[in-house]
């Protein structure tokens, strides 16, 4: 094996719960692999606990952020509260509604496509626009509005305004534990999923084009 020594990730334990640094040469294989054996060993320790994830050593895709996320949901119901990124990605909302990127300047490290984060609930007049993915840790209210040249993730519901593939990207989705907005776009197109009345999904719901519609699946 033509392996580093370190291994792919290291949780440290916080006064808030946890903390998930990736190896910066680990793939996200190895990354997901590791884990999983971890949450299979320590479930009960893990169970139920907030975790943050630490991705300045390692940036990520947006997919493969779900895919971290999506693991420890399921294997030890584990909530992601926090990504860390590089200060000139963050974004968030401050207590008045307004918001505000990081003053750092940018390092030239940082893949241009690295997805905008927002560390808060965005409320009603929020408006928050993204040249990459967009991903949202918190709820989107009603008034809010998100609008991203790629995906948008919603680690909450989807109660705003949300518009994926802003520049014409039809396969571009949104993703939301829970869908129920005023109105979703994806590129050209636009829908008013009904609300009310709908099972709680089990994981999350995606918008996604289908046959030129805009559908809302739950897996």
């Amino acid at each position: 094996m033509h392996q580093s020594d370190s291994p792919p990730l290291q949780i440290k334990a916080t006064r808030n719960g946890f903390t998930l640094v990736p190896s910066p040469d680990a793939s996200i294989e190895s990354i997901l692999a590791s884990l999983g054996e971890k949450l299979f060993e320590s479930r009960e320790f893990f169970q139920r606990s907030a975790m943050t994830l630490d991705l300045r050593l390692k940036p990520l895709r947006t997919d493969e952020i779900l895919q971290i996320q999506h693991l420890l949901q399921e294997k030890a119901n584990v909530k992601v509260t926090e990504i860390r990124m590089e200060e000139d990605l963050s974004f968030f909302l401050d207590r008045g509604g307004k918001s505000a990127a990081a003053s750092r300047p940018s390092k030239p490290s940082v893949p241009e496509n690295a997805p905008m984060i927002v560390r808060n609930t965005c409320r009603s007049g929020a408006r928050i626009v993204s040249p990459s993915d967009c991903l949202i840790l918190g709820d989107v209210n009603p008034g809010a509005e998100i609008i991203a040249m790629g995906d948008i993730v919603v680690f909450g519901s989807l109660r705003g305004v949300a518009h994926a593939g802003s520049g014409g990207n039809r396969s571009a989705r949104i993703w939301a534990l829970s869908i129920e907005p005023n109105q979703i776009r994806i590129a050209d197109l636009v829908a008013v999923p009904p609300k009310g009345g709908k099972p709680t999904p089990r994981r999350f719901e995606i918008a996604e084009i289908q046959n030129n519609l805009i559908e809302v699946i739950t897996v």
